[in-house]
């Protein structure tokens, strides 16, 4: 069935002057997107280490991967969507003896030089990519705090990055969309975050619950949404040092909602 449109969700608030509005992240907000991502890369070290015949001793492995990740990262376009087969080729640079921002620098030159047969490579990289297709688990306190806040009427926005079909998909594999008001997938901008709180905020305040600082905490309380902030796992470079507006903050999702009820 079509969702409906922003403006009779709105309306469906508007009727009832008690219910709350919560926009929500997804991944690492409501699912473990991190936890898929470590144990795909982990496979994708340790297929790396086996292809090229060097190993790295003594070292986080996963810290290891991530340092490189994250040098990627922050030099493409795409952020942490960055193709795989960069990550590929970085690490082979690395376990040679370049350090995590000069492999990164090589690879980044000249991202068709990989230092392996090109099917070995093309193996490694489908395996990653079938890892990372494995459905991450709702993150603890999520469903109980979906529900609450699905019995108090609260209107959820879910606001995505990660595409629409993907967050669908994701939602059904979890058993959580009946919760799921409206999906929106659009870049989390204080623009779209001013339109949100038009839309549904005039009889009360908005709500935005995040894992992130710079992309969706900040931008939400630029717009005047009033935020919750959950600290995840995994923390990419470019929140390091992010200054932090003034913010809740919440150990679980179920925290969140109950911090969000308990003001309703």
């Amino acid at each position: 069935m079509p969702q409906p449109s922003l403006a009779s969700t709105a309306n469906r608030t508007r009727r009832d002057h008690a219910a709350p509005v919560v926009c929500l992240d997804a991944d690492n907000t409501l699912w473990d997107t991190d936890g898929v991502f470590a144990a795909a890369q982990l496979r994708l070290l340790a297929n790396v280490i086996t292809a090229t015949g060097i190993d790295m001793a003594g070292e986080d492995r996963l810290a290891y991967v991530r340092e490189i990740d994250q040098e990627l990262a922050s030099r493409h376009h795409l952020g942490l969507r960055y193709p795989a087969r960069l990550l590929i080729a970085a690490l082979c640079h690395r376990l040679l003896g370049d350090d995590p921002g000069l492999a990164a620098r090589k690879t980044w030159n000249d991202p068709s030089t990989i230092p392996l047969a090109k099917e070995v490579a093309e193996e490694i990289e489908k395996q990653y990519l079938s890892d990372l297709g494995v459905t991450p688990r709702l993150l603890p306190g999520v469903h109980t705090g979906l529900e609450r806040l699905h019995h108090a009427n609260a209107v959820l926005v879910l606001v995505t990055e990660g595409g629409r079909d993907r967050v669908g998909k994701l939602l059904q594999a979890n058993k959580i969309t009946r919760y799921i008001d409206r999906v929106i997938d659009a870049p989390k901008r204080k623009e779209l975050f001013v339109r949100l709180r038009r839309l549904f905020g005039s009889n009360g305040p908005v709500y935005m619950i995040g894992d992130q600082i710079t992309r969706d905490i900040k931008p939400a309380a630029e717009a005047g949404l009033r935020t919750i902030h959950i600290q995840g796992k995994f923390r990419p470079i470019w929140e390091t040092g992010a200054a932090a507006p003034t913010t809740q903050e919440a150990n679980t999702f179920e925290d969140a909602a109950n911090a969000i009820l308990a003001r309703a």
